[in-house]
């Protein structure tokens, strides 16, 4: 993953799975100032990495995988698109993306003041 300019790394190497379909695809979630990245490990079948643009998030809510177990995040966009992940400390997890997502928005409300 190669940083945009101005864009800084909150936190990388997150493990994380992502719902593809029917598979889980396994890699590593990264949150920088603007955007999520997640790039599969190169043994899942499906290897293209994913970009969110932080802007275009409308909520990260909390999720139970397999109805009951309490790792879930699902991820929703403008477009209606709906992103879910299985990660270990959601809690934390979401947070991070939440807090980034309110200095984006103040950053962009000082920069046009």
């Amino acid at each position: 993953m190669k940083l945009k300019r101005n864009e800084s790394i909150v936190q990388e190497n997150i493990a994380a799975n992502l719902f593809r379909g029917r598979e889980g695809v396994g890699g590593k979630l990264t949150i920088t100032s603007e955007r999520l990245y997640f790039q599969p490990h190169s043994h899942n079948n499906q290897t293209q990495p994913l970009e969110l643009h932080l802007n275009d998030i409308t909520a990260v809510e909390k999720r139970n995988t397999l109805f009951v177990i309490p790792n879930g995040m699902k991820i929703k966009m403008h477009n209606g698109q709906e992103h879910k992940f299985v990660v270990w400390k959601r809690a934390e997890i979401i947070g991070m993306i939440q807090d980034t997502k309110m200095k984006q928005k103040m950053t962009v409300i000082i920069k046009t003041r």
